[in-house]
């Protein structure tokens, strides 16, 4: 049997962003579930890293802080920053070109605070 773990997000992605092209209205929604999903399928990696672990709730409790501590950050910088860079980029680009460097910022602000994190941790 094939592992299929590398097919799920590009999935997920794909059905994001056709649902939001014929229903722009769920885009809330939707994005609280895909931050809610995100959330959950990490604390599941994190129980099932600690689950033979001297101590583990500890351990758990820690992970879990730095894990949502981590979300946030991204997704408050991502925001500022995409916001910014939209504002700027489709006033001389259009409004495409901003859409589509609004996202870029996004990844890299996320690529970066994630190498952040692992650095410290």
């Amino acid at each position: 049997m094939k592992n299929y773990t590398q097919i799920i997000p590009i999935l997920i992605s794909v059905f994001t962003i056709l649902s939001l092209v014929m229903y722009p209205t769920i885009a809330p929604s939707l994005a609280t579930g895909i931050l809610l999903f995100s959330l959950a399928i990490g604390l599941h990696a994190i129980f099932q890293k600690h689950k033979k672990s001297n101590n583990p709730r500890l351990k758990i409790g820690k992970d879990t802080l730095i894990l949502v501590f981590t979300i946030v950050l991204i997704s408050f910088l991502s925001g500022i920053a995409g916001l910014l860079t939209n504002h700027y980029v489709s006033i001389s680009f259009g409004a495409v070109i901003g859409l589509i460097c609004t996202i870029l910022i996004g990844f890299v602000i996320g690529y970066l605070v994630r190498k952040g994190i692992t650095k410290l941790n």
